[in-house]
């Protein structure tokens, strides 16, 4: 059942596809000086209907997907952004992604079922994009179950991260992804957008 939930996440959410991730020329700047991200004004969202708020380095473009599945209809929704220059960026790719689950499927109460789906989940990521976690650990976002990973994976010329924050409140599922063509421990941008996630009690 877990796997499941996470195969109709992942087909479902994807605006962009991971064959075009994997075809992108990683960064050969070891070290931006004044990266996009750092000129931006970054802003705060507050999505009331998605009961989050986080704070982004640009406007994030809503995409909404209803899918016909083994477990009733879902309804997708992905908020993300790609950056207008990759080599100016230290990632290229920011989004945020929230799907709610049948009840009795997943909870966030039920501790053990959650850890057992988030690192599923991270090992699922790591096998649709033929990479490795070089990362992962227990987190708490807001006070429900939470877990980060990242995963290193081949790209031309080199190696990409894809970095992932991860969630359970009430029945719903979030998940943050940060790409970086750049395969790197330290990333400013990304540790400022995860961090400044702040989830909402959930309608049910």
């Amino acid at each position: 059942m877990l796997r499941l939930l996470f195969a109709l996440f992942l087909f479902a959410l994807s605006p962009f596809s991971l064959s075009t991730l994997s075809a992108q020329t990683p960064q050969l700047v070891a070290k931006l000086d004044k990266s996009w991200e750092k000129q931006q004004r970054w802003t705060e969202l507050n999505n009331l209907d998605g009961r989050f708020r986080v704070v982004t380095p640009s406007e994030l473009t809503h995409k909404v997907d209803t899918v016909e599945t083994a477990v009733g209809e879902q309804v997708y929704h992905t908020f993300f952004l790609q950056v207008p220059d990759k080599n100016e960026a230290e990632n290229i790719i920011y989004a945020l992604s929230y799907v709610d689950y049948p009840a009795g499927s997943i909870h966030h109460d039920s501790l053990e079922l959650v850890s057992e789906f988030l690192v599923s989940t991270e090992e699922e990521a790591a096998i649709a994009v033929g990479g490795e976690v070089i990362y992962a650990t227990d987190k708490v976002i807001s006070g429900y179950p939470a877990r980060q990973w990242r995963i290193d994976y081949p790209s031309k010329g080199g190696t990409a991260s894809a970095r992932t924050l991860a969630g359970v409140a009430g029945n719903r599922y979030y998940e943050l992804k940060v790409f970086s063509l750049q395969a790197a421990g330290l990333n400013k941008s990304a540790d400022r957008f995860f961090d400044s996630v702040r989830l909402f009690a959930p309608p049910f």
